[in-house]
């Protein structure tokens, strides 16, 4: 197997995500080539001591990023520089209030025209899977229990409701960087009684959508995550 630096890898939630951050630092030092075999995914198990499933999901990450390329067998490898994709984005510092609020600018262009367009072209499967979004909320609201992902979720359902497939895909594909982002946001408003506030904003965004209204779907979403970064203490939207 080849010799690469002793792996450091914490027992924490998200092993796969530390299994790749690994991986990704060892191909931009050099420690693997392009074009150069991975290891196995047994080897890979024994050498950083975890499951073969967290392997395969790390080794998912960076083949969806396009740093690997998938092979005959069981090993990967590193891809050419010209199959990587154009666009990947680093594991989101959830004390980073500027990385944080760039994010949040970023959300509200895709998102805000998503909801738009979703407005005009949602289909009712798409209202129904907005609603039971909806109302698993609510409920969360009352029992005070955190509804982290399904809020992600109904985020993703918003933009998927907008019919084009390069702004769903997307979206999906920011799905892990939002994730953290409202789990820290849920976090520092739980012992505020903001969780309903930040509810009555998702149904603003369901009503304006189910009533095909574009410009309140947009203004709502804006609206939203405006809220958001005020919540934070940021102005990025000032």
């Amino acid at each position: 197997m080849k010799n690469i630096r002793a792996p450091k890898i914490l027992r924490a939630p998200k092993l796969s995500d530390q299994v790749a951050d690994f991986l990704i630092s060892e191909i931009k030092r050099g420690g693997f080539k392009l074009g150069e075999l991975l290891p196995s995914e047994a080897e890979l198990s024994e050498q950083f001591n975890v499951s073969r499933t967290v392997i395969r999901e790390a080794l998912g990450r960076l083949k969806y990023d396009g740093l690997l390329e998938s092979n005959q067998g069981s090993k990967s490898k590193v891809a050419a520089e010209s199959a990587k994709r154009a666009f990947r984005m680093k594991k989101l510092d959830a004390n980073n209030l500027l990385e944080i609020g760039y994010l949040y600018e970023f959300r509200a262009i895709l998102e805000s025209e998503a909801a738009a367009l979703a407005a005009k072209r949602r289909a009712e499967d798409d209202l129904n899977n907005l609603k039971s979004l909806i109302e698993v909320m609510n409920q969360a609201c009352k029992d005070a229990l955190d509804a982290t992902n399904e809020n992600v979720e109904f985020h993703k359902a918003v933009t998927k409701a907008s019919k084009n497939p390069f702004l769903s895909d997307f979206m999906n594909f920011l799905g892990n960087k939002i994730l953290d982002l409202v789990q820290a946001d849920r976090d520092l408003s739980q012992h505020k009684g903001l969780p309903l506030e930040v509810q009555n904003e998702h149904i603003s965004i369901f009503k304006a959508i189910k009533h095909q209204k574009p410009e309140k779907a947009r203004e709502a979403v804006l609206m939203h995550l405006k809220n958001a970064t005020k919540r934070r203490g940021l102005s990025i939207f000032q």
